[in-house]
């Protein structure tokens, strides 16, 4: 029997054949129960299928490398190489990617996501067949498309395809020219290599390979080559305070909706009109602040285009033990908790539950001591422990550009993201690789991970001032003090027991006996009543002195009064006897008061 199509790609007629009869010898030697071993690369011979299952897996995995001499479905242990075509020596056809270690064939199916929905509508193999009758080899690469894949698509596919195909060189059967260049890319990244070595390193090998070998000439070309595997991202225009992201509706604009800023980096006033025309003309508007935008919808759909990952994604329910120990996650009362109100997010054990990281930090290091950076990242929590927090594992969704920190200008730049959640909360089509089914792919963030600082900024509850606790919330026990000029947070002793003998050890705390309980933590419900009907002005605008004579404390504080009550009604009370205004004040009075007004120790000065 002829075994040259093991070799052949998996979606030409030969190899399909070739399957076909596979099978049939295989049921007619080695059958038990209607039930033949699984030749493909993922069942290795040790799983027993019906022979739609049989043919099936062999389309999808690929027949079982080395596997020539089928002695596990009744084929005699005789040398089969009689039976194999002689080639020359060092050399193969450019179909015969299976000949090599890589699989780079497997990895840009991975990456585009492969149509199996319809080889397995087909009932048997012969229909599958049927459908590349008469069709060149070009027609019938279709079959390995991706899914929905746009024109653009399918040409960036064809090309990969034919660069997996294209050997490095004539004779090289160990790396074709875009594996080669994956691995260098990969040691690239891992090594810190600058563009430039890499050009040079590229220079150098074409010089010590022969003639003919298909290596870019530098680092430019060679991105242009490996960049049709990546997800790209997306360049987002921002108002340089802030403000808003030109985006949607707003995309076309040329300003600022809130501040009226340029979008655009504007020339310097010093030039004379004919410069300014000429450089119009000759160059493009520079945007004056892009966000790099990271789609998360494409990256997790590649996750669980792979068998591989696809597989990890489940290991929080699959392979996880269970016996109440702390060791993931998904092991925690808040995991628990969420799936107990959401049970029908629970269900699927595919669905992805993220945590969210950001801070800021200098890429510049001792060159700039004030710019801040701001990535955003997601950490995917249902991979085992030793993957979730791995490099390879995070998720980066958008570089949030400097020179200053976003503060609570952050929610401007969070906008895509909150739009990929809310339609990952109702759910997205994908296809998952490890059992060849769609399914619907739905998403959760649970959590965030920052500094205190950066706690504020995210949680949108202020981290500073009188009421600076996001747990206590208004129960927070602060002390101003007088002379550090900042404020003490006490009240710690409420979490003691009630007879504990440090709630009454006045002397080596803050001078009081502590009687109270501690406070109970503000649920989602009580934080969504709190923001509900607050409005917030965003973007950086400028700010006023900080030296403020009596005339703008005045009116700072007359535009906070009603229009029927006056100035001069508070003038004696307020800014001559600060203590004796505040003092006559209850205790809610005046921690309205003190959050609203300027503190006494503002009038003081």
């Amino acid at each position: 029997m002829d075994k040259s199509w093991i070799n052949k790609p998996r979606n030409s007629k030969e190899y399909l054949d070739g399957v076909h009869d596979f099978i049939k010898f295989g049921m007619e030697k080695s059958s038990l129960n209607g039930k033949i071993l699984c030749p493909c690369r993922k069942c290795v011979n040790s799983s027993s299928l019906d022979p739609q299952n049989v043919e099936e897996h062999l389309v999808w995995n690929g027949f079982l490398r080395g596997y020539t001499d089928w002695i596990f479905h009744g084929e005699s242990m005789l040398p089969s190489s009689c039976n194999q075509p002689l080639t020359h020596c060092g050399s193969t056809s450019l179909e015969d990617n299976s000949a090599r270690d890589d699989d780079i064939r497997g990895l840009i199916t991975d990456a585009f996501g492969f149509d199996v929905q319809n080889l397995g509508e087909s009932s048997s193999i012969q229909e599958t067949v049927g459908m590349f009758d008469g069709c060149t080899h070009t027609e019938r690469m279709h079959v390995e498309e991706p899914i929905h894949t746009s024109n653009d698509e399918t040409a960036r596919y064809h090309t990969l395809m034919k660069d997996a195909d294209e050997e490095l060189y004539p004779g090289c059967t160990k790396f074709s020219k875009i594996s080669f260049l994956v691995h260098l890319f990969h040691i690239k990244y891992l090594n810190g290599w600058s563009g430039k070595s890499f050009t040079m390193l590229l220079k150098l090998l074409k010089d010590a390979f022969p003639e003919s070998t298909r290596l870019p000439p530098s680092y430019y070309e060679a991105k242009k080559v490996v960049k049709e595997l990546d997800l790209g991202y997306e360049k987002i225009h921002s108002c340089p305070k802030d403000c808003m992201l030109y985006r949607g509706e707003n995309a076309n604009q040329e300003s600022c909706n809130v501040c009226g800023s340029s979008r655009w980096i504007t020339q310097k006033e010093d030039r004379d009109d004919v410069l300014n025309e000429l450089d119009a003309t000759r160059s493009k508007k520079k945007p004056a602040k892009v966000l790099r935008y990271f789609p998360l919808i494409p990256r997790l759909k590649r996750i669980y285009a792979s068998s591989k990952t696809a597989s990890s994604m489940r290991w929080h329910h699959e392979g996880r033990t269970k016996d109440g120990m702390l060791r993931h996650p998904a092991d925690s009362l808040q995991w628990k908790a969420f799936d107990d109100r959401h049970p029908d997010f629970a269900s699927d054990v595919r669905s992805v539950r993220f945590g969210l990281a950001s801070d800021g930090f200098n890429p510049f290091r001792t060159l700039s001591s004030t710019y801040s950076t701001w990535p955003v990242v997601l950490i995917p929590y249902n991979l085992p422990p030793w993957m979730c927090m791995k490099q390879s594992s995070l998720i980066l969704s958008m570089v949030i550009p400097g020179d200053k920190g976003p503060g609570n200008d952050i929610d401007i730049f969070l906008q895509p993201l909150i739009e990929e959640l809310k339609q990952l909360w109702e759910g997205v089509d994908a296809f998952d690789a490890s059992n060849g089914q769609t399914f619907k792919l739905r998403a959760a963030l649970l959590w965030t991970i920052n500094d205190f600082p950066a706690y504020a900024n995210l949680s949108g509850w202020s981290t500073k001032g009188r009421v600076a606790c996001p747990c206590c919330g208004d129960s927070t026990h602060s002390i101003w003090l007088k002379h550090g000029g900042k404020f003490c947070y006490m009240g710690h002793r409420r979490w003691l027991e009630a007879n504990h003998p440090f709630r009454f050890q006045k002397d080596l705390f803050d001078g009081t006996i502590e009687l109270g309980c501690a406070p109970i933590p503000p649920s989602g419900t009580d934080v969504h009543r709190q923001m509900d009907g607050m409005n917030y002005s965003y973007g950086k605008h400028s700010k006023s002195s900080k030296k403020r004579g009596r005339d703008d404390v005045e009116s700072s504080v007359h535009e906070g009064l009603p229009e029927e009550v006056s100035i001069s009604t508070i003038d004696a009370e307020l800014f001559q006897d600060p203590d004796n205004y505040f003092e006559d004040e209850n205790e809610e009075d005046t921690q309205i008061a003190s959050t609203q007004q300027p503190s006494k120790h503002l009038w003081k000065k």
